[in-house]
């Protein structure tokens, strides 16, 4: 059963994010451009977000190992009940109370199982994200575009009536 993912999401820290949005606002705001300041700036922010990087992969890796023990409980739970259904069937089978008492436990028993199958089949579609997440934390980052340049004001009146006398 797999899914198509329409939006990702991550689970991020919001203070790192915050302070980027702070210096941002900050270089938005002001007039003048000094190249030294705006590099230490831009420095400064990839080094805010080479730390969120970093976080989120040992995040990443932290969720990876968890999940990776989740296949094996399920399959020691799935076992564990299969057993359980087996005692229940070898002793209705020796018992004199009719199977109908029983049906209701079986079929709850069953969704049981079913839903257990569907968990792990979820599992392995969370593994399969976290690998693609991985293959993208892998590639290098992007250098920031060169900042925009700023352009001299155009004039109010179009060229050829400012090289025009004007005739009385």
């Amino acid at each position: 059963m797999v899914r198509e993912v329409e939006e990702e999401y991550e689970l991020v820290p919001l203070s790192p994010i915050r302070r980027l949005e702070k210096r941002i606002e900050k270089l938005e705001a002001s007039s003048g451009i000094d190249a030294r300041e705006f590099l230490r700036e831009i420095v400064d922010i990839i080094r805010m977000n080479q730390q969120l990087v970093d976080e989120l992969a040992k995040a990443n890796d932290a969720l990876r190992i968890e999940i990776s023990k989740l296949p094996g409980r399920l399959e020691e739970l799935i076992s564990n009940l299969n057993e359980l259904l087996s005692y229940i069937k070898a002793s209705a089978s020796e018992a004199t109370i009719p199977s109908e008492a029983f049906k209701p436990l079986i079929e709850k028993l069953d969704q049981l199982i079913e839903g257990n199958k569907k968990l792990i089949e979820s599992n392995s579609e969370v593994i399969s994200v976290l690998e693609e997440i991985k293959e993208k934390f892998k590639k290098p980052l992007a250098v920031p575009a060169p900042p925009p340049k700023i352009l001299p004001p155009k004039p109010l009146l179009p060229k050829e009536l400012e090289k025009k006398p004007i005739k009385v």
